[in-house]
């Protein structure tokens, strides 16, 4: 059985984005010179009444928006930065595929996607729930309360299918720590920002990214210091029927967990800033590689100087041996960047790699298209990857290492048997089927729950809508 590292995984934004309510209404020009012939009963003027008269007009609910034409396409740009992540989580499980585990480009392949993983899956769902609420434009009114609905029962559906899959993972006694419940949280903490534009959406993931980790920290220093959190944490666990029976209950997703709410909602955030941004301009996207850049250089660079020029290194010792939860003994813990300790400088930098990951996945699968086919398809149906991914290693822990054969040869040879096997499923499913089935389960779910409105200008548009921005969703 080969499980390279007990690092955990991470996953992505998983299923198919609410249908846009709004039916685009196309404007017919009047020649010059025209006379126009008011219809039979109908009065001349200066054009046609609102049904009801213009004090209907006056009087309509004033947080409606305009009808206007959703995108015309999928950005399959974001669903190979979907594939990047679920590649990441791979790579961190089964290993680096095709190559020796001693070899240095392994050992480069395996620090890179370390922890960054996680965070990118957590950055493209915040963008694909931008996408999914109108992109550069909100919605407001009915159309955002429906896309509010559906969000709230994707992240429903996700606790559930993540609960499902922990406790598969729990009966197979696999070191893997599920991300989809963690997920489903993030959905639900995102729902009073799905109105919010760009400037404020950055705004808040700012805010998030700066206090989120440091009041998870006191919180936690608190519960190990038998202090009110502690008695806190213990009455609620008690309670918790997701805790008691299952091991995975609020707190543990929210604050103590491997990739707890608290830090990683900083995160979602920052994509769901970006999600605002018009991703096809090409100035943007030279903003986003630049600013990531800066932010992740000067996120890790200010951990390093921490850590090797003012005193950490003799103070804490070297920062690289602890990965994961960071102890809660000392506050200066909170500059480390290592990989899932949750802190503001690591979420940072990672928000930075994920931004300049997302450009540069822009610019290939725009110029790459059939190439790179495969691994927009896989990154359309993460969901159903992750699951399978999760029942192959509840599989490898209950698996006899001994074994021998054609199952032996798969155990042993897991990296490369599901990078190959996921790419080759997903792009058949995908030409031949659609949506991944998990995904369009979920959708369907959604929009069975908060079906939206059908009439006037919210009715269902008839062209070929956009799925790719929330296919993660």
């Amino acid at each position: 059985m080969k499980q390279p590292h007990p690092a955990q995984p991470a996953t992505n934004s998983l299923s198919s984005p609410p249908v846009p309510d709004g039916r685009p209404v196309r404007t017919v020009g009047v020649p010059d010179g025209a006379v126009r012939v008011p219809a039979p009963g109908r009065a001349q003027g200066p054009g046609p009444e609102p049904p009801g008269g213009p004090a209907a007009a006056d009087a309509a609910a004033p947080d409606e928006e305009p009808p206007h034409r959703p995108p015309s396409g999928r950005l399959a740009g974001v669903d190979l930065a979907r594939y990047l992540a679920v590649a990441g989580m791979l790579i961190i499980h089964f290993g680096v595929p095709f190559l020796a585990p001693d070899r240095p480009i392994s050992a480069i392949v395996f620090t890179y996607a370390w922890g960054r993983s996680t965070i990118l899956f957590a950055f493209l769902a915040g963008l694909s729930l931008a996408l999914v609420s109108g992109g550069s434009r909100p919605h407001r009114g009915r159309r955002a309360r429906t896309t509010a609905a559906r969000v709230a029962v994707r992240g429903a559906s996700l606790l559930a299918i993540g609960w499902l899959l922990h406790a598969v993972i729990t009966a197979g006694q696999s070191n893997l720590t599920v991300i989809i419940t963690f997920y489903g949280l993030y959905f639900l903490l995102a729902l009073p920002f799905l109105r919010l534009p760009a400037r404020w959406a950055a705004t808040a993931a700012a805010v998030a990214l700066a206090a989120g980790p440091q009041l998870r920290f006191l919180l936690c220093r608190s519960n190990d210091t038998d202090g009110a959190m502690a008695a806190f944490t213990d009455a609620w666990n008690a309670w918790d029927p997701t805790h008691v029976f299952l091991g995975q209950g609020v707190l543990d997703l929210g604050v103590y967990g491997y990739y707890p709410a608290l830090s990683y909602l900083g995160a979602v955030l920052a994509g769901l800033a970006v999600g605002r941004l018009d991703l096809g301009s090409p100035l943007v996207r030279l903003r986003l590689a630049l600013g990531g850049a800066l932010l992740a250089a000067v996120a890790y660079r200010v951990s390093w100087h921490a850590w090797y020029n003012y005193g950490l290194y003799d103070a804490l010792g070297p920062r690289e041996e602890v990965v994961g939860s960071i102890p809660t003994d000392d506050a200066g813990w909170l500059l480390t960047s290592m990989p899932h300790t949750s802190t503001s400088v690591e979420l940072a930098g990672g928000v930075g790699v994920a931004m300049c990951a997302l450009v540069g996945c822009l610019w290939a699968a725009e110029r790459l298209p059939r190439l790179l086919a495969p691994f927009t398809a896989a990154g359309t149906m993460a969901l159903t990857v992750y699951a399978m991914h999760t029942l192959a290693m509840a599989w490898q822990a209950w698996f006899p290492d001994h074994f021998v054969g054609l199952a032996g040869a798969i155990d042993e040879n897991m990296s490369e048997v599901f990078f190959v096997a996921s790419l080759i499923g997903a792009f058949l499913w995908r030409r031949m089927v659609g949506r991944g089935p998990l995904e369009a389960a979920v959708s369907t779910l959604a929009k069975a729950v908060a079906p939206g409105p059908r009439t006037g200008a919210h009715a269902r548009p008839r062209e070929r809508r956009s799925e790719g921005a929330g296919a993660g969703v």
